[in-house]
C-alpha cells in the first residue's frame, strides 16, 4: 500500500470539503451570483502561476479542449449552481452528503456511458445511496427559511449526479487522450469564470445589485484555493503515485469530512436520523469506489 498516495488524497478530499462547507458562510456574506463568479478568477491566481513556473500548458488541440470546456461547463459550473442553491436554504451537513454521492454516479456513468461491466457491488451500493437520501429527508415540518425537504434533496442529488459524470467521462477522456493535468485544470477553471461571469452581467443587467462583501471576499479566497488550486494538485499527485482504484475510495470520504466540518465549524446539530443517512450515504459510496 502507498501510504504517501493515500496521504496526499485524504488531504486532498478534506480540502474539497472545507470549501464545501465554508462556502455556506460564503453565501451568508455574498449573493450567490457573486459568490460563485469570483470564486474561479481567484482560483486562477493561484494555477496560472504555478503552470507557468513548472511544466507549463500544452495545446492538445480542438476536440480535446471542446470535451475539456463540457467537463468544466457541467462539473464547475451546472453542478456548483444546484449545490450553492441548495446550500442556501438547507443545511450544510444534509446537502454535502447528498451531493457528494458523486463518486456513486460516477461508477454508474462509466457502466452506463463507458460500457464498463455492472457488478453486484453496485447495485448494494445503489441500495445504501437510496436510503442514505430517505434518512437525510427530515419529516418534521420545516422552519420558514429552508426549503421543503424533497426538494432540497432533489437539488443535492442532482448535483451529485452531474458531478459524478463530469468526473468520470471528460476527465478521464481527455487525460487517457494526452492532455496534462495541469491544461485540463486550466480549462476546467477558465469555463468555470466565463460561465459565471456571463451570469453576473446578465444579473447586472436586469438592475439586481451584485451584493459583495470583503468577509465574502475572504471566504472566496479561501475556498478558491483550498478547491480550484490545492485540492487538485494534491489529488493529481497522489494518482502520480499509485492506481486511481487504490484512491477512489479516499474521495468518497469527503462525505464524512463535510459532515464532521459542518458540525464543528457551522455548529450545526444533526438528527440522530440525519447521522444515519450520512452513515448509509458514505458506505453506498465507499463500497462503490472501491470494489465498482
Amino acid at each position: 500500500m502507498n501510504t504517501s498516495a493515500i496521504l496526499l488524497a485524504l488531504a486532498a478530499s478534506v480540502c474539497w470539503a472545507l470549501a464545501m462547507v465554508l462556502g455556506k458562510l460564503g453565501l451568508k456574506w455574498m449573493g450567490l451570483v457573486t459568490y460563485s463568479a469570483i470564486r474561479p478568477f481567484l482560483g486562477l491566481l493561484f494555477v496560472v502561476p504555478y503552470g507557468l513556473l513548472t511544466a507549463g500548458f500544452e495545446n492538445p488541440g480542438m476536440h480535446l479542449v471542446a470535451i475539456a470546456i463540457l467537463g468544466g461547463f457541467l462539473d464547475s459550473f451546472i453542478a456548483a449552481l444546484l449545490f450553492r442553491i441548495a446550500l442556501q436554504r438547507n443545511p450544510a451537513h444534509k446537502v454535502t452528503a447528498l451531493s457528494l454521492t458523486a463518486p456513486f454516479w460516477g461508477v454508474v456513468a462509466a457502466v452506463l456511458i463507458l460500457g464498463e461491466r455492472p457488478r453486484w457491488v453496485v447495485f448494494v451500493a445503489a441500495i445504501l445511496v437510496v436510503s442514505g437520501a430517505i434518512f437525510l429527508v427530515d419529516r418534521r415540518r420545516s422552519p420558514p427559511q429552508v426549503d421543503r425537504p424533497f426538494w432540497g434533496t432533489a437539488v443535492s442529488l442532482s448535483a451529485g449526479i452531474i458531478w459524478g459524470i463530469a468526473e468520470t467521462i471528460p476527465t478521464k477522456y481527455c487525460l487517457t487522450h494526452g492532455m496534462t493535468p495541469i491544461t485540463y485544470q486550466l480549462i476546467l477553471v477558465a469555463t468555470a469564470g466565463v460561465c459565471w461571469g456571463i451570469v453576473a452581467i446578465a444579473y447586472r443587467s436586469t438592475k439586481h445589485p451584485l451584493r459583495f462583501s470583503w468577509r465574502g471576499l475572504g471566504i472566496a479566497l479561501i475556498t478558491a484555493f483550498l478547491s480550484f488550486f490545492l485540492g487538485w494538485r494534491l489529488w493529481l499527485s497522489g494518482l502520480a503515485l499509485a492506481p486511481a482504484s487504490l484512491l477512489a475510495p479516499v474521495h468518497g470520504s469527503m462525505t464524512l469530512f463535510a459532515f464532521l466540518f459542518s458540525v464543528l465549524l457551522l455548529r450545526e446539530r444533526p438528527s440522530a436520523r440525519s447521522s444515519i443517512g450520512v452513515a448509509l450515504t458514505f458506505a453506498g459510496v465507499f463500497i462503490a469506489s472501491i470494489l465498482g
